[in-house]
């Protein structure tokens, strides 16, 4: 992804070259100025007090004029990275963010993000000190090629020698992001698990030991990464504090050398002191950046081109459900996954079958049958392996199943609550209407509605599941699944969704598909079909 970005401010980077070298042609003026006036008399001076401030006002206007183009530039690619990456987020399949993982997606979207954005932000900066210390070594070359000479040498020395160094952090940085990974999943474990952990002493112990043992991994990696880092710093400071005391004690001795020259070579190696710390900095950071935008592609996210704004809303004909008719024939699915270096396959199919408008089908089956994930293939959730689906008599593929899936609305068992109430075009829905409904849902004493945003979410599992079918009842989307809405509802509201929500819908022509447990409720269906290792075994009509 560093490339595309790189491409894409090419031109900030290209300028950044000639006002870096300004900004060094500048600087050494200055220095030239400085230690022109120490070195000499003042009776001998080449330079008046009128060319002193002359040059550092140009510094000045050159060091802002470059400051404001390079914030410019650095909050443009911070905004166009978070971008980029929840786009990508957004537009990666289901099945391959499950196949990716939570704790990945979030370590991405956190510790990755935030470490990409210093390549942008260090590269430039990397650029002008390099510029200026070229323009120093430039300097210095016009005040005395034979120093220069033995100086050179300490220059090459440090940078290949910090170069090793540095690379030799790399495999480390790499450990320490993979460890990440585990830390996140470790913290969701602790939150989302805090009642059992509670509960068993033996597994907290054994939970902490493991948590433990991640956090020392990175610890010990990073100490060694931190280790180098020092070792990098302080090498770097001996050898400037060895070029100042070779050009001050020995190579005055043995070279024909001036006062003006000695000073010169002094004052532009202490001036030299922080760029090339900060370039030993810079490049510490592009290694991290590196190792960041590799994690990124790693996750293999799709690719979305352009930048500036989300795709299009695809919106469904909503509200206009006569006639909706959704076939598949032979569908399968087949997914793998990997859990303690064990290989797990499961395959959905070939199925075939058709729900159509004003009809009920509960799919029933036992735990692990397969039933969510026909939920899922049925609405392009999960891209199908093979056979077709149909929408009102047409096929579903690639080019449309975008608008395909804005046919639906669905309550997962891992569904989401948004605050904001949105219609099927994205439209705050109105507070009337969201009042009626939590009156219906007996909610209204919990919850208040503000031009379509609720009041709070944080509420009981079964009462956040009434929230998510007021959700879909003012989507208004043509077809609705339920994958077992009512598990977690009192006998109260079961009631209430198999003998009045569901004919209400029902009665609005939509085709409405529940998986359900409840076989007491089947009397409730137009048609039942039931899957079992993934497979239709039995399908019975009334």
């Amino acid at each position: 992804m560093y490339k595309e970005l790189y491409f894409k401010y090419k031109w900030y980077l290209i300028i950044t070259v000639p006002m870096s070298i300004l900004l060094g042609m500048a600087s050494m003026s200055v220095i030239a100025i400085i230690s022109d006036a120490i070195g000499n008399s003042m009776e001998s001076i080449h330079y008046g007090v009128e060319y002193f401030f002359a040059a550092i006002f140009i510094l000045f206007l050159l060091g802002l004029t470059n400051d404001f183009f390079l914030s410019k530039m650095a909050a443009s690619v911070s905004y166009d990275i978070q971008v980029k990456i929840i786009r990508r987020v957004i537009a990666t399949s289901l099945a391959q963010l499950e196949h990716i993982g939570l704790p990945k997606v979030i370590a991405t979207l956190t510790e990755d993000m935030n470490t990409a954005e210093k390549f942008f932000h260090v590269l430039p900066v990397l650029i002008i000190n390099i510029a200026i210390v070229l323009c120093g070594i430039a300097y210095m070359a016009y005040l005395s090629l034979e120093l220069l000479t033995v100086v050179s040498g300490f220059f090459i020395i440090g940078a290949f020698t910090i170069a090793i160094l540095l690379w030799y952090t790399k495999k480390d940085r790499v450990e320490i992001r993979e460890a990440t990974d585990k830390m996140m999943q470790h913290y969701q474990d602790v939150v989302l698990g805090a009642k059992e952990l509670t509960l068993h002493s033996p597994r907290k112990a054994f939970f902490s030991r493991k948590i433990f043992s991640t956090a020392g991994d990175m610890r010990n990696r990073s100490r060694r990464v931190l280790y180098v880092l020092a070792l990098v710093e302080q090498w770097g400071q001996l050898l400037v504090f060895s070029m100042l005391g070779c050009v001050i004690f020995l190579m005055a001795n043995y070279l024909p050398l001036s006062t003006e020259i000695i000073v010169g070579y002094v004052i532009t190696l202490l001036f030299l002191l922080e760029p090339i710390e900060q370039i030993i900095n810079g490049s510490d950071e592009i290694v991290e950046a590196k190792v960041a935008f590799d994690k990124i592609d790693s996750l293999r996210l799709k690719e979305v081109h352009g930048w500036d704004q989300l795709d299009p809303q695809v919106t469904s004909d909503t509200g206009n459900s006569s006639g909706v008719k959704l076939e598949f024939e032979n569908i399968e699915y087949s997914y793998v996954s990997k859990r303690d270096n064990k290989t797990e396959s499961f395959h959905v199919g070939p199925i075939s079958s058709q729900f159509d408008s004003g009809e009920v089908t509960l799919i029933v089956g036992g735990n692990g049958s397969g039933k969510s994930t026909l939920l899922k293939m049925l609405c392009g959730l999960y891209s199908v392996d093979a056979g077709e689906i149909y929408l009102n008599g047409n096929i579903i593929d690639a080019d449309n199943v975008e608008v395909f899936r804005n046919n639906f609305s669905i309550i997962a068992l891992d569904f989401c609550l948004f605050e904001d109430v949105l219609d099927a075009k994205g439209n705050p829905c109105s507070d009337h209407l969201i009042r009626d409904l939590l009156d219906k849902l007996k909610l209204s004493s919990v919850l208040t509605s503000n031009r379509g945003r609720l009041s709070k979410l944080d509420l009981s599992h079964g009462q956040r599941k009434r929230i998510a079918l007021l959700q879909v009842y003012c989507e208004n989307k043509p077809i609705i699944l339920f994958d077992e809405w009512a598990a977690d509802q009192d006998s109260i509201f079961k009631n209430i969704f198999y003998h009045e929500i569901l004919p209400a819908l029902k009665k609005r022509g939509k085709p409405v598909v529940v998986v359900s447990h409840d076989d007491r409720y089947f009397d409730c269906a137009d048609k039942v079909l039931k899957i079992e290792e993934g497979k239709l075994i039995e399908l019975e009509s009334r």
